[in-house]
């Protein structure tokens, strides 16, 4: 294995909280609602969701997850892991979110010099095809990559690459959930 590809959502810190209830002023969702969103790609169901919606239901989401996250800190012990798994693998961020607020908050938290890049919804909505491009960009392998993640969706995209996932237990999707899609490991 080379590349160790992490969502960041539930994974890196938590953000679940003010991710739903930013969503909720726009379009009230109880928790179990929301987590349900990211059983396949979240940007497709959002994209469901919200079609034919009035445009008081658009707005600049990410403007104010930028502003909540830089509030964040990340998961306990998180810090250091990043920190030893970077000195083996390729360390790639493949998140759903926008990759300025991601690497502003890795900044602020001194770990941005353990990502190699940072993929987010601005690159590419599909996990699938950011994982597809890592793999050509670095010459590797499926067998050669694993996905951490927190949500049943992301561990669909990455089996449709043929890559493996690591689940974690702590994030968006309790481990019942992220069962249902068999990822290599669940932690």
């Amino acid at each position: 294995m080379k590349i160790l590809l992490f969502d960041f959502d539930g994974v890196i810190t938590d953000t679940f909280e003010f991710c739903h209830r930013i969503e909720n002023t726009r379009h009230p969702l109880t928790q179990e609602e929301y987590r349900a969103m990211f059983e396949g790609n979240i940007n497709e169901a959002i994209k469901r969701t919200y079609a034919g919606a009035p445009d008081r239901m658009r707005f600049d989401y990410f403007s104010f997850y930028t502003t909540e996250l830089l509030k964040c800190q990340p998961y306990e012990g998180m810090r250091e892991a990043i920190q030893v798994l970077a000195k083996t693998y390729t360390l790639v961020i493949v998140s759903s979110a926008i990759s300025s607020a991601i690497d502003a908050f890795l900044c602020t938290r001194g770990l941005r010099q353990e990502f190699k890049e940072i993929l987010g919804k601005d690159v590419e909505e599909s996990k699938v095809k950011k994982i597809q491009d890592v793999l050509l960009r670095y010459q590797a392998m499926p067998e050669d990559a694993i996905l951490i993640t927190d949500t049943l969706g992301d561990i669909r995209e990455a089996n449709k690459c043929s890559v493996r996932s690591i689940a974690v237990t702590w994030g968006f999707h309790p481990l019942e959930t992220l069962q249902k899609g068999s990822p290599y490991q669940i932690i």
